[in-house]
Formats: structure tokens, sequence, C-alpha cells
């Protein structure tokens, strides 16, 4: 899987996929051996895991803040998140080897839903905030904005079946950094923010083929992609 974007204009970005399915009660009891199991695969550097009532966290450091790859299992959801993206195709095997370790334990799931979200910051071409934000203002017809009510801060937001996007200036200050990357080595830079969230459910036909969830996956990197060659010369 080539990758979609060129390293030197990613500042940070996170991967998620999520499956939920039908519930499996037994989880509750094989706590424990998913622990083990998904440490012994070896999937990432697991230095750190925890067992709550209902679920089962394992993650690459003690300090959330600073762990950049976590899975959490519950009775009925499974979601891998990764700040440490060193190739798209590494990370779907990562999830893979995931995945393959829950269903030992568990047996074949019933997916309901399979989701894959990707969020990001971006390099572009200007340095300067308030040209990027100008560049966001001059691509939507005039009547979207009120001249009395001068733009500070801008995000688009836009839903299409089976799917989302946001996109929008980012600043070395913004808060975006502190909600959505809260690492240690966090890159704080002036760019644009990506956020795709894409998914597909089972309300009209089964999902269970795991192929689907790369294809979901695919979809994300997609969008992704072409909404960065979109936003590149801002």
């Amino acid at each position: 899987m080539q990758e979609n974007i060129e390293t030197k204009n990613i500042g940070n970005r996170k991967f998620i996929i999520e499956l939920r399915f039908d519930p499996k009660v037994s989880m509750l009891d094989k706590k424990g051996l998913l622990a083990e199991q998904i440490g012994n695969c070896k999937a990432f550097n697991i230095n750190h895991w925890e067992i709550g009532q209902g679920e089962v966290s394992i993650r690459d450091n003690e300090d959330k803040e600073k762990a950049t790859n976590i899975v959490v299992v519950t009775y009925n959801r499974l979601s891998f998140i990764s700040f440490k993206i060193n190739s798209i195709e590494g990370f779907y095997s990562t999830f893979k080897k995931i995945y393959e370790e829950v269903i030992l334990v568990l047996g074949e799931l019933n997916i309901r839903r399979i989701g894959c979200r990707i969020i990001g910051t971006y390099m572009v071409k200007s340095k300067d905030y308030n040209s990027v934000l100008n560049n966001f203002k001059s691509s939507f017809p005039a009547k979207f904005l009120l001249e009395q009510y001068p733009a500070k801060d801008f995000l688009f937001n836009l839903v299409y079946e089976n799917g989302m996007y946001q996109i929008g200036p980012l600043n070395e200050e913004d808060g975006f950094y502190d909600r959505e990357f809260k690492i240690s080595d966090c890159k704080k830079h002036v760019g644009v923010v990506i956020d795709t969230d894409n998914y597909l459910t089972n309300e009209t036909q089964n999902i269970n083929s795991k192929s689907l969830i790369k294809d979901v996956y695919t979809l994300s990197l997609s969008v992704e992609k072409d909404l960065y060659s979109n936003l590149a010369e801002f």
C-alpha cells in the first residue's frame, strides 16, 4: 500500500480503526487472556495493560499522555488508536495482528460497524496563519461570510453517506493540539487540519468479511489524500 502523503508534509497524525460487534459476554471472563494474547503477538512494544470491569486496555507506555499505540477491547467493541504511523501498510498490519488475536480468544465476531478515522495536521505552502485563514475564506462564497464579524478561525464540516470530513486552518497555539495530540512529541506548526471519519454498517448487508475493514481504511486514506491535495497550496 503506497504512502498517500509525503512524510515531510505531515505534522501529526492519528489513525483509529474501530469495530463494533454483537455483544460477546464471554469477554468478561476472558479479559486476562485477551491481554495476554495481544501482548504475546508483539504487534507493537507493549509496556502497560489495564483490566477494568468491562474492558481491557493495552498501550505502549504506562503514562497515557505518552502512549502512541492503544488497544481497547470491550464486550462489543475493538479499537486500535495509533499516533505512530511508520507507514500506512504498517498500521494496518498491526491492526490485523491484534484483530486475529481477539478472534482467537472470543471466536468469530458478527460485525455491526466498521469505522476508520484519520486526524492530522499538515504543512502547506504558506507559513503564515493569516494567509492560510484568508485562503480558506476566499474559497467560499461571500454570502457565507459576514463582513461585520471578521473571521479569526475557520472550520468546515461536511457529512456524506457513510462518512464526514472537517478541514480548517491551524495556528501553532491552536487548542486542537491539546484536544487531539496530547503526546510528548507533538509537532506544533502553522498549516491545516484534516479530520475524516468513514464507516460501514450491517444495516443492508453482512460486513463480516475482513477485506471490508481494509476497504474502509483505504477510503479514509483516499479522502485524506484528496483533501490535502486541494489544500497543499494554501
